[in-house]
């Protein structure tokens, strides 16, 4: 299960790389290649990499907010389960 789960974060962060280069793009108008540079060093840090590549995709590639969110938050509500069934499994285990 673990490496369905990097395996998935993997792909949807590279996604993600183009979103933020867009987004980065659209919002500072650097050129191609610096928002590319930008992009390449946010990406993967998670909440802040997630929130600008919502910012690309619903800016400059015109996607609902919504969809972006799900696209790019898919992994909050994954973590908060598995906390949630490790904390009780952990409680169980008394």
């Amino acid at each position: 299960m673990q490496i369905f789960f990097a395996i998935a974060y993997f792909v949807i962060g590279f996604i993600q790389l183009f979103a933020i280069v867009d987004g980065v793009g659209y919002a500072l108008n650097l050129g191609a290649f610096l928002s590319f540079i930008v992009a390449f060093f946010i990406t993967y840090i998670p909440l802040l990499g997630s929130i600008l590549g919502v910012y690309g995709a619903v800016n400059a590639w015109h996607w609902d907010a919504l969809q972006a969110g799900v696209l790019f938050f898919w992994y909050v509500p994954i973590f908060l389960i598995v906390l949630l069934f490790g904390g009780i499994s952990s409680l169980a285990h008394r």
